[in-house]
């Protein structure tokens, strides 16, 4: 992309900041991106004045795109103001709604409200808030309903899933007629395990995995998707992030999480701006590592310190360093069952 260089002087505050916002923005359309927002269209075309509307469940890992998918999905279909001879009112073909942690029926009605635009959102009870969901969908135009974060009807404490309101989705999914799309976590399959009937009717259902790197093609996939990266980076020159030896670091700290190689372009991003850079060196990438930090992996190296890195070899030490601490902490634990255990239960006095 055509960028203006910065010949190792640093922009004002407003360039540094638009920079890093346009690393934000970066959606990249790779195979499995693509192949579900052509699933999403699908849904949409198929379910328009059907006498049964398709239900799709999305699913996959934190970072792997599932929230930015539906996004971009409903962005494709912004709302507009629609004026016909006896009204005024909103058009929203997509609407999107988050489902609020440990919800119950009316708690998502509310919610749901809410994102439609009525003021009145949190009045009245929970069959008064479903009935005036349907009447808005009619009167909106509504087409498709996404409901992402779809784990939430699952209890974060308990892991026991929320069957009230998993009932009221199924209940409102079979009365509402247009398409329903649910969005969350491999955990959400729990959901549907407790209510088959919600199953039936979610039956399409499609994972949104990460990155692999095994094969031939799942390398050269994984660097196709950096090269696309690269070109939308702010910089005059390329990072060559798809060079081999480049993608194995990427793929090392990232484990094909696309969150995560774009969370450290972004802090790279700040210090190359900053430093009055024109391109991202592996420099700039090690000191962004160390803004990272994954607490299900504490024994990740720097790759980008390392001239002579070797993924295999960088996996297996980790991998050794995590099992040896496993170890560790199952010996501690079995030291503290058996004093527990020899010095018997507390007397009462």
């Amino acid at each position: 992309m055509d960028v203006e260089r910065l010949n190792g002087n640093a922009p004002d505050q407003k360039e540094l900041k638009r920079r890093v916002e346009q690393v934000k923005k970066i959606i990249v359309h790779h195979p499995k991106y693509e192949n579900l927002l052509e699933e999403m269209e699908m849904i949409l075309d198929l379910s328009e004045d059907s006498v049964s509307p398709d239900g799709l469940f999305i699913f996959g890992p934190t970072g792997a795109g599932k929230s930015t998918v539906t996004k971009e999905f409903t962005a494709r279909y912004p709302r507009e103001i629609k004026v016909t001879d006896d009204r005024e009112y909103t058009h929203i073909p997509v609407l999107r709604v988050i489902v609020p942690p440990k919800a119950t029926p009316r708690m998502l009605a509310s919610k749901i409200l809410e994102d439609m635009g009525d003021p009145f959102s949190h009045k009245g009870s929970e069959t008064e808030l479903t009935s005036r969901i349907h009447y808005y969908v009619k009167e909106l135009g509504i087409k498709v309903i996404i409901f992402d974060e779809f784990q939430h009807l699952i209890d974060a404490d308990t892991e026991y899933v929320l069957a009230t309101a998993s009932n009221w989705v199924k209940t409102f999914t079979e009365e509402i007629s247009i398409a329903v799309i649910l969005c969350g976590m491999p955990e959400s399959v729990k959901i549907f395990i407790s209510n088959p009937q919600l199953d039936r009717r979610f039956c399409n259902k499609v994972a949104l995995e990460v990155f692999a790197y095994g094969t031939v093609d799942e390398v050269l996939t994984f660097r196709v998707f950096l090269q696309k990266v690269d070109k939308l980076l702010p910089f005059a020159d390329l990072a060559n992030l798809a060079d081999p030896r480049m993608a194995d670091k990427l793929y090392f700290i990232s484990n094909g999480i696309p969150f995560y190689v774009m969370k450290l372009l972004e802090y790279a991003t700040y210090i190359a701006v900053k430093a009055g850079a024109d391109s991202i060196t592996e420099s700039h990438l090690a000191r962004a590592l160390l803004k990272i930090k994954q607490v299900a992996r504490p024994f990740v190296t720097n790759p980008f310190s390392d001239p002579n890195f070797d993924l295999e070899a960088a996996l297996g030490t980790e991998n050794n360093a995590m099992n040896k601490y496993k170890e560790q902490l199952m010996i501690k634990r079995k030291k503290k069952r058996n004093t527990q255990k020899a010095q018997g239960p507390a007397l009462s006095v």
